[in-house]
């Protein structure tokens, strides 16, 4: 059964120790309307005021990504859970061609898009791709579900 965009993304790759117990943190976030971010989407930390919010084009500092692990933040949530830690894979969309092994930077709506410069993770592939000997990952394309391992470097 192939799984869709909105079924994968947010969800870590590897649910293991690496991916859960030491890459899962808690952060604040801005309150109020509209202030709730969704899983699968890279958050940046802001260092003026402290607190995570949606990445766009253009976003600098530490990266993260929201993962689909109970409970999702709220509008009225202060805080919210971010993977942010090195080494760590989950599933965000794309927002055109990326390359296996290219580096990836934020874009538009917390998605992420291809670059010929330091990202903050690097593009692994498709859910079940990058497997084995015979599983290559293949080139992903807008509106994909794609793994990124993340790498800790900050934009």
């Amino acid at each position: 059964m192939a799984l869709t965009t909105a079924q994968l993304i947010g969800t870590p790759a590897r649910a293991d120790e690496n991916d859960l117990d030491t890459a899962v943190e808690i952060g604040k976030k801005a309150t109020g309307g509209s202030s709730a971010i969704a899983v699968g989407r890279v958050v940046f930390h802001t260092s003026s005021s402290g607190l995570w919010a949606i990445a766009t084009a253009g976003s600098t500092g530490r990266m993260g990504v929201v993962p689909k692990l109970h409970p999702a933040n709220v509008d009225a949530d202060d805080t919210l859970q971010v993977q942010a830690s090195p080494k760590a894979q989950i599933y965000v969309e794309a927002t055109g061609a990326i390359k296996p092994g290219g580096q990836v930077i934020p874009d538009t709506g917390g998605k992420v898009k291809a670059t010929s410069g330091q990202g903050f993770a690097v593009y692994k592939g498709h859910y079940g791709e990058g497997s084995g000997l015979e599983n290559d990952p293949t080139d992903a394309a807008a509106a994909e579900a794609v793994r990124i391992e993340l790498s800790g470097d900050v934009l």
